[in-house]
């Protein structure tokens, strides 16, 4: 099987509607790539939202520091190194023969010693200010919720309830987000959770993806509309490698438009 481009899965990440509807199918119907889509979004909702991220992230470099006391007209900082007692000859400590001094180990002023933490001091007060600017007028706008669902336990599962939420992202992205209360969230490892999209009459079934825990974010393709899809359905699924719906649904329920 041919799997779908790399930059097709980011465009898609990105809510990119310019994507071909082959390529949108493929992607509905295949775990590997949809399983790709789903990492590439955690990667940028959490470049949004500027929040925490599940992959390493790599330290700034000494240079980073330096053009920051460059901006700041910082001067440079005090590094102490330390030296080899043994190494330093005695006349570093007086006088030579013949009243010439010796070379000395150069000593910043006690003046700039005063000064430096006053300048940090300064440049902290700088950096929390700036944090706080940015955390209350750059930080992004909450989702806007279109539509809603609660989710009700089919006869084989009674006990189970859950709800969903159509959202539409600042920038446009929509996500479909689900919530689901069961007696066995977590799977023994014979079977998994997939959430799906069906049309009114229940004869069609979009997958937006697999359902890890109790909760879980899904990316809505540009072409997919709840208007067309607005049942929500999370179902029991062997690993039997068949991607269709098993029949065994957990709970379900119908999104209705808010406001």
């Amino acid at each position: 099987m041919t799997h779908s481009d790399p930059d097709v899965l980011a465009m898609l990440a990105l809510g990119d509607p310019d994507v071909d509807e082959a390529d949108v199918e493929h992607v509905l119907n295949c775990a590997e790539c949809r399983s790709e889509l789903d990492r590439l979004t955690r990667v940028t909702r959490a470049a949004r939202e500027n929040g925490p991220v599940d992959f390493p992230l790599q330290d700034p470099s000494p240079q980073v520091w330096e053009r920051i006391s460059a901006q700041l007209t910082l001067e440079p900082p005090l590094i102490e190194t330390s030296v080899d007692r043994s190494t330093v000859p005695a006349s570093t400590s007086s006088a030579t023969p013949g009243g010439r001094s010796g070379d000395v180990v150069p000593r910043r002023g006690r003046r700039g010693r005063r000064r430096w933490p006053a300048l940090v001091a300064s440049a902290a007060v700088l950096v929390v200010a700036a944090l706080v600017a940015v955390f209350v007028f750059v930080r992004p706008a909450a989702p806007q919720v279109e539509a809603q669902a609660t989710l009700a336990g089919l006869p084989a599962w009674s006990t189970s309830n859950g709800k969903a939420t159509m959202e539409r992202e600042p920038d446009g992205t929509t996500v479909l987000a689900v919530k689901l209360d069961s007696p066995a969230v977590d799977s023994d490892g014979s079977d998994f959770r997939e959430v799906w999209l069906m049309n009114s009459d229940l004869t069609k079934s979009i997958s937006v993806g697999l359902l890890d825990g109790g909760s879980g974010r899904f990316v809505m393709p540009p072409n997919i509309a709840a208007a067309d899809y607005p049942v929500v359905d999370i179902s029991q699924q062997p690993l039997n490698g068949d991607p269709a719906h098993s029949g065994d649904s957990i709970v379900r329920g119908k999104l209705s438009a808010t406001g």
